[in-house]
C-alpha cells in the first residue's frame, strides 16, 4: 500500500502522463476546474517535502555500516533510491507541464495585449475621424445656420418693402378712384370749397390717409400728398371754371355752403367737427357755415383764391395726419 507521499506523486504522474502531452484538453480542464493549477503547485511542494525526507534518511543510514549493509542485502537502499529518481522525475514533468501552460496562456496574453491595443488604436483613429467630421459637421452647420439667418433678414426686408408698396399702391389707388368719383358725380353738389373739403376728408378715412399716418414724413407721403394738390387743383379749376387765381371774399367762399339743402349742412358740419379755431381755420369756418353760424376766426384769411383754399385745406390736414387725431 502507498504512503501518503507516495500517492501525491502517483496521482501527479497520472495526471501528467495522460494530460502533459494533449495542451487542448489540458486547458480546457483547466478551464472547467481552475483549482486543479493551484492543486498541482501544492502537490509539487508536498512532493519536495517527501523527497526531502528520504534524503535525510538516507544521509542518517549511510553514516551506519550494518544498516547500510544490510539496507544492500535486502535491497531497500536501491529502492529508497529509485522512489527518490521517480519523485525527482515526477516534480521536474509536474513543473514542466505547469511552466508549459504558463507559457501558453502567457503567449495567448500577449496576443491578446496586442490585439486589443491594435483595436484600440484603431478606435481612437476611427474616433479622430469622427471627431473632425463632428467638427466639419457643426461648421456646416453654423455656416447653414448662418445664411438661413441672412436669408431670413433678406426675405423680411423683402417682404417689408413688398408690403409698404402694395400700401402704397392700394393709397394711390385710393385717391384716383376718390378724385374721379369727385370729379364725375359730385363736384356740381357741393359748393368749390365744401367740396374740396370733402374729398380730402373721405381721403382720411381711407387707405389713403391710414398710409399717410403711418408713413407720415417719409417721401413716399410727399409724393401722395403732390398727387393730391394736382387733384384737388383740377378740381378747383373745374368747379371755378379755370380761373382759381382770382381772389374772393369769405362771404364768396361760405355763402354757397349755408344755401345747401339741411341734410348736406348737417353731414358736412358732423365731418367736420374736429375742427379747431385757432389751428384749423379754414375748416372751422366751413363747418360753422354749415352750422348757418356766422363769425370768422381772428387769422381767417381776408380774401384767397382757389389755389390758396387748396393750399390751406392741405396744411391742416396735414397737421390733422400727424396729430393722428381719431375725429
Amino acid at each position: 500500500m502507498l504512503n501518503p507521499s507516495s500517492r501525491i506523486w502517483s496521482d501527479m504522474r497520472e495526471f501528467n502522463q495522460n494530460d502533459g502531452d494533449n495542451p487542448t484538453k489540458l486547458d480546457q480542464l483547466r478551464k472547467l476546474h481552475p483549482q486543479l493549477t493551484e492543486k498541482a503547485i501544492v502537490d509539487y511542494v508536498n512532493g519536495l517535502e517527501v523527497l526531502d525526507d528520504h534524503l535525510r534518511f538516507r544521509d542518517r543510514t549511510n553514516n551506519k555500516f550494518f544498516i547500510r549493509i544490510w539496507d544492500s542485502i535486502t535491497g531497500k537502499t536501491a529502492q529508497r533510491q529509485q522512489i527518490i529518481d521517480h519523485n525527482i522525475i515526477t516534480s521536474l514533468n509536474t513543473v514542466y507541464v505547469w511552466l508549459q501552460d504558463i507559457q501558453l496562456h502567457q503567449g495567448e496574453s500577449d496576443i491578446a495585449v496586442t490585439s486589443l491595443a491594435g483595436k484600440l488604436a484603431e478606435t481612437r483613429t476611427g474616433l479622430m475621424r469622427l471627431q473632425k467630421r463632428h467638427n466639419e459637421l457643426a461648421e456646416n452647420v453654423q455656416a447653414i445656420e448662418q445664411r438661413l439667418e441672412q436669408f431670413e433678414i433678406q426675405v423680411e426686408n423683402r417682404w417689408t418693402r413688398l408690403e409698404s408698396e402694395v400700401q402704397y399702391l392700394s393709397a394711390q389707388a385710393h385717391l384716383d378712384q376718390v378724385f374721379i368719383k369727385w370729379q364725375a358725380r359730385y363736384s356740381k353738389k357741393y359748393p368749390p370749397l365744401a367740396g374740396l373739403y370733402l374729398m380730402i376728408d373721405e381721403l382720411y378715412w381711407g387707405k389713403f390717409g391710414i398710409y399717410c399716418r403711418k408713413k407720415f414724413g417719409t417721401s413716399e407721403v410727399c409724393q401722395l400728398m403732390e398727387q393730391l394738390g394736382d387733384k384737388a387743383l383740377i378740381l378747383m379749376e373745374t368747379d371755378l371754371k379755370g380761373d382759381v387765381s382770382q381772389l374772393m371774399f369769405p362771404k364768396e367762399w361760405l355763402s354757397p355752403i349755408q344755401n345747401l339743402p339741411e341734410e348736406s349742412r348737417e353731414a358736412l358740419s358732423y365731418l367736420s367737427n374736429w375742427a379747431d379755431r385757432q389751428t384749423t381755420p379754414v375748416t372751422w369756418a366751413i363747418r360753422n357755415a354749415a352750422l348757418l353760424e356766422s363769425g370768422l376766426p381772428d387769422d381767417f384769411p381776408r380774401v384767397f383764391s382757389g389755389e390758396h383754399a387748396i393750399n390751406h385745406l392741405m396744411y391742416e390736414n396735414k397737421k390733422r395726419i400727424q396729430g393722428n387725431n381719431d375725429y
